[in-house]
């Protein structure tokens, strides 16, 4: 069984396993340091570069990756972990009070 990256899920778009096994792959191929081409990426990998440019573009939606202004290539953004701890965060939902009429006595 493969293991999918966190950050090959995405909000915007199906998560299909065809589509998480080849941005997991992408993912592995980037740095955060280093800009890197689709064309270098492809090569590396079984994709097209027209496939991992698809896949760069819809992660760049979710700020997963970060292209270069100046053409240089793709590279991984600088993602938080807001989203998690929000999630790991304790609820902030009070309970919901029961009646008075169902904790009297009978």
């Amino acid at each position: 069984m493969r293991i999918f990256n966190r950050l090959a899920y995405l909000n915007s778009i199906r998560n299909v396993r065809k589509g998480l096994f080849s941005r997991t792959e992408i993912i592995e191929h980037l740095d955060s340091d280093i800009w890197i081409s689709p064309s270098e990426i492809a090569s590396r990998i079984h994709l097209t570069s027209h496939t991992v440019l698809y896949h760069l573009r819809n992660m760049e939606h979710e700020k997963v990756v970060e292209r270069d202004a100046e053409g240089r290539g793709w590279r991984l953004g600088p993602f938080e972990q807001s989203e998690l701890q929000q999630f790991l965060a304790p609820s902030t939902k009070k309970r919901k009070k029961t009646s008075k009429s169902t904790n009297k006595r009978m």
